[in-house]
């Protein structure tokens, strides 16, 4: 072989490849000729062509009848196509609609082949949804537009075990559908390259009674956070009772409750018996959309019973017997008009109509047949999702509409805000004609509370963490219907189980991100594709910034500005997005999250990653004064690019500008990723900065746990790269973590490992090392009880080493460490200009957790040295910033010591106040000391206040927490030389 002309050929292919593609949630239909190539054997390849030309005739109509896409013809079969490149929020259902009409089309075609050539000519059909990839695929000169993806091979799979004459479809599928066929399990079905065995279904055909698509099975609620509307509509059912007619608009976005609302009003009519009779629905259906009279079409089937296997003669008997009370001169005029528009064949005596006579008739004796229905009772017309309703039908309601005037009904209409709908021509021309009979009733997103409560509802007993509660109703916004199928989700997913006993709900695994279900994707989807095509190039641009986005950086990506005003005026009249800021930028957001995802959806990895980069450009160039506080969106936007040294630089600085908010776990979370970015950088000094920023922010956060395991992992890595100074860092801090106060408290261990650090870090010469060894040896120190005059040592030669070598963040703690021994050798001006020069480096570098530490501590001096009026200040300004930076530990350790303030004082009931507020928060806080400490100090005043019996009560509560280690360490107070070493030394005596 030629390789120069080889890849220059693969070169030309590739260049010439197309990259145009979605990706999508389509329904996918294989349809073949079952034992085709036997018949075709018995044939001349003549006759076996227009065979096959005239089935596809039958095979293909009904495909685009359900506005299915036919991608591929082949020899004997064809690939259809459900959701692409339009999709339809009902997809699942034209996919299956279209698979059962194949077969009854194909009937009469059948009878003529085996009367013609004896030949059984049958076919099967599989089906399946799924994610694929969708696009012309291919080179230049063999582009076709196709499916790539796991879910089009199951779809063939389906066909391919479907028996002749049957519609296979997957549980992908029968899940989206089930409420509307009657099917036949047909149990698992191995599938080539899939470890578990796939459940299939055959599709025997359409039910009698089809259920509903939305709610989850097994799961109700009743109707929440619409008792204002519904108590108003039924107050309207009672003025029709009463014989005034009413026309009702109910109006929201998909899933906000109309639907709900509808039912709930049918149920209050039919309270009076014989009313349901009265109560008819006709619903929009989006297929239907092109069919002329559809909602009528549908009212009159119902009012007069007749199915779909209905023989004519079937269907004009049933049509004569409903008419039977009519004069002959109106019992024909209207038979004539409702055969005509059920296409029954018509009678022999009878011309059929043309379509002005037609419309004219069906006018008049509409009307007249619903005066006369008004004569006998109050009735309601419903028609259910207006905004698929045909133009027909729409006028015909307008006609109607006269009728509230003079007759005792309802027309009650259900839509979404479609303003470009025939249905919404209905609702305008409503409002005009006949505005004193006229409702509107526009309904908004449920609050986060009647949100809330559906989920309760709908799970009976939910024991489900704060945090997984959050991420439903972040997700569904106060849509009821989304709501369901985030919870359906995490049901389908595992992430939500019933306990053994089947009564409660309980958190199976956490979850950090939640895919958006298939249908709402299709729904959202539907949506989009309505748009123009670059307008929703530009929709598409805008999901890749977030959910809202500034104007200027979507010029920038989208390179135009002329027509993106006019671009984003189309979005918001389709309302997917709206205006959220004009200063300092024109700001817009995407009206649902759950929009935004599904937009973003529909880009290719590659597309996805080019428009980040793009975005995170756009940033740079058009904000550079402004880097810092982009740096979070700057982050994740060349971390979705794949710029690993863009991504890591933002991180850390997003992490960096987190801490300065006391945003401690989202400093955690920059500071993680940042690692996961520089792990294979090799690159020491920055590994050592940002493990030792992730620890700090994890301490503050009280997750010690986790900066303990962070400090090991990073030994290990430094081990790894050879590296000693890393690895001497990493053991200090953990050393340092086993000497602070916390629930991994280990004295013993921590000296330990300092001890064994201080050799290393003498030996390498490292005094930033050395001098945070000393300091955590007098932390260790006190905790082990080794007395003042050793802490004090340690903490004088961290001291000196720091000011020697100017180590400022290490000075502040060794100052405002080495207050306490000295405070407890009788040192007090030392002790209070240590506490004091530590204050002010740490409020220089903006440490305002140790700032709330240092007020706190501050205030037991003074308190100690008979100051409490400065006690009282210093812990009231810690509790104040405590509660500003949201720190748990700083504000229990402020009310502690405002406490104790507060009974010196004489102000005892608001001292028990401060320490009963100080015990709530302290059960958040990840701090041995406060979990006994706060109580104990309760229970020493409540004895010394005269009350025994609770004061005995609450010590026994104490000795049962330390005996069962909430406490085991209590007693590292001890040596703190105030009223907290006698009050431990007697609770533990006790």
């Amino acid at each position: 072989m030629n390789s120069d002309r080889y890849n220059k050929g693969r070169a030309a292919g590739r260049a010439g490849r197309s990259v145009s593609g979605e990706r999508r949630v389509i329904t996918m239909l294989f349809c073949d000729v079952t034992g085709s190539t036997a018949m075709a054997e018995q044939l001349d390849a003549e006759e076996w062509a227009e065979i096959m030309n005239e089935a596809f005739d039958y095979l293909i109509a009904p495909v685009y009848r359900y506005e299915g896409t036919v991608a591929r013809l082949q020899g004997d079969g064809f690939l259809a196509f459900f959701g692409a490149p339009v999709a339809h929020e009902d997809d699942p259902v034209r996919a299956v609609m279209a698979g059962v009409e194949i077969l009854e089309d194909l009937a009469p075609f059948r009878t003529e082949i085996f009367e013609d050539y004896g030949l059984d000519f049958n076919v099967r059909v599989g089906i399946n949804t799924g994610p694929v990839v969708v696009g012309d695929i291919g080179a230049d000169r063999a582009l076709e537009y196709t499916a790539m993806g796991d879910a089009i091979n199951l779809a063939a799979r389906m066909e391919a075990t479907a028996a002749p004459g049957t519609v296979q479809i997957a549980h992908n599928t029968y899940r989206l559908v089930a409420p509307l066929f009657d099917v036949e399990a047909l149990g698992a079905i191995a599938v080539k390259g899939k470890d578990e065995a796939v459940l299939s279904y055959r599709v025997i055909g359409r039910k009698e009674q089809p259920g509903r698509l939305r709610g989850i099975e097994g799961l109700d609620a009743p109707l929440i956070g619409r008792d204002a509307e519904f108590a108003q509509l039924r107050g309207q059912l009672d003025e029709l009772r009463g014989g005034r007619g009413q026309i009702v608009f109910l109006v929201g976005e998909a899933g906000l409750g109309k639907s709900r609302l509808l039912s709930e009003m049918v149920e209050y009519w039919r309270q009076v018996p014989g009313s349901e009779r009265y109560w008819t629905t006709a619903q929009g259906i989006p297929y239907e959309s092109g069919r002329p009279y559809s909602l009528f079409y549908q009212r009159m089937r119902q009012n007069l019973g007749i199915e779909d296997n209905d023989s004519p003669e079937v269907a004009r008997r049933k049509i004569d017997r409903a008419l039977s009370s009519f004069p002959m001169a109106q019992k024909m005029a209207i038979s004539q008009a409702v055969e005509t528009l059920m296409a029954v064949s018509g009678r022999a005596e009878g011309p059929r109509l043309e379509a002005e006579a037609l419309k004219r008739q069906l006018f008049e004796l509409t009307t007249q047949v619903w005066q006369n229905e008004g004569q006998i009772s109050a009735s309601v017309a419903v028609f259910d999702d207006l905004h698929w309703s045909d133009p027909a039908s729409a006028e015909l309601i307008i006609h109607l509409l006269k009728l509230v005037e003079s007759t005792p009904v309802m027309i009650l209409c259900a839509m979404r805000p479609y303003v470009d709908s025939p249905g919404w021509q209905v609702k305008e021309s409503a409002a005009e004609l006949y505005p004193e009979h006229f409702s509107e009733f526009s309904l908004a997103p449920l609050s986060d509370g009647d949100s809330d409560e559906l989920v309760n509802h709908l799970l009976v007993i939910a024991d489900l963490p704060q945090d997984l509660r959050q991420l439903i109703l972040d997700k569904a916004e106060g849509n009821p219907f989304f709501v369901e199928e985030v919870v359906r989700t995490l049901i389908d997913v595992g992430a939500i189980v019933k306990d053994d006993d089947g009564r409660r709900w309980l958190a199976a695994q956490p979850v950090e991100e939640l895919a958006i279900p298939d249908n709402l994707q299709a729904m959202l989807t539907s949506r989009i594709d309505r748009l123009d095509k670059q307008t929703k190039v530009t929709l598409q641009i805008a999901s890749v910034i977030g959910r809202t986005f500034y104007q200027r950086v979507l010029a920038y990506m989208a390179e135009k500005k002329q027509q993106l005003d006019g671009e984003l005026q189309a979005l918001r009249e389709a309302e997917l997005i709206l205006e959220s800021a004009q200063r300092p930028e024109l700001q817009y957001m995407f009206r649902h999250e759950l929009t935004r995802d599904a937009t973003y959806r529909t880009l290719l990895r590659r597309q996805r990653r080019r428009y980040h980069r793009r975005a995170g450009e756009a940033i740079e160039a058009l904000f550079p004064d402004r880097l810092d506080d982009e740096a979070h969106r700057l982050a994740y936007h060349f971390g979705e690019a794949g710029d690993k040294g863009r991504a890591l630089k933002y991180h850390e600085i997003a992490g960096d500008q987190a801490v300065g908010l006391y945003a401690n776990k989202e400093a955690a979370e920059h500071y993680s990723a940042a690692i996961g970015l520089a792990k294979d950088s090799g690159d020491s000094e920055l590994l050592l900065r940002l493990y030792s920023a992730r620890g700090r922010a994890l301490t503050h956060d009280g997750r010690f746990d986790e900066a303990l395991a962070g400090s090991q992992e990073l030994e290990a890595l430094a081990r790894e790269m050879g590296e000693p100074n890393l690895v001497l860092e990493a053991i200090v801090a953990q050393g340092t973590l086993f000497a602070v106060p916390s629930i991994i408290l280990d004295a013993k261990r921590a000296r330990h490992l300092l001890e064994t650090a201080l050799d290393m870090a003498k030996e390498l010469g490292n005094a930033a090392a050395e001098a945070k060894i000393w300091w955590s040896l007098m932390l260790a120190n006190n905790i082990i009880g080794g007395g003042p005059e050793k802490s004090m040592a340690y903490g004088e030669r961290s001291l000196e080493i720091a000011r020697e070598h100017d180590l400022g963040e290490q000075l502040a703690y060794t100052l405002h460490d080495l207050a306490r021994p000295y405070a407890m050798l009788g040192r007090s001006e030392q002790a209070m200009e240590a506490s004091e020069e530590a204050g002010r480096l740490f409020r220089e570098q903006n440490n305002l957790a140790m700032v709330v530490d240092n007020m706190a501590t501050a205030s037991s001096g003074y308190f100690l040295f008979g100051q409490l009026d400065l006690a009282l200040k210093r812990a009231e300004a810690a509790l104040s910033l405590s509660r500003t930076i949201g720190s748990l530990w700083g504000e229990a350790y402020a009310l502690m010591r405002l406490a104790f303030t507060l009974v010196e004082l004489g102000y005892v009931g608001q001292a028990f106040k401060a320490w009963g507020a100080a015990t709530v928060v302290a059960q958040d806080a990840s701090f041995v000391g406060l979990h006994f400490f706060v109580p104990s100090f309760v229970a020493y005043f409540t004895i010394q206040m005269g009350s025994f019996d609770r004061g005995e009560q609450l010590i026994k509560q104490l000795v049962e927490q330390r005996n069962e280690g909430l406490a085991s360490d209590a007693g590292v107070m001890a040596n703190r030389g105030d009223v907290t070493g006698d009050l431990i030394s007697r609770l533990q005596a006790s």
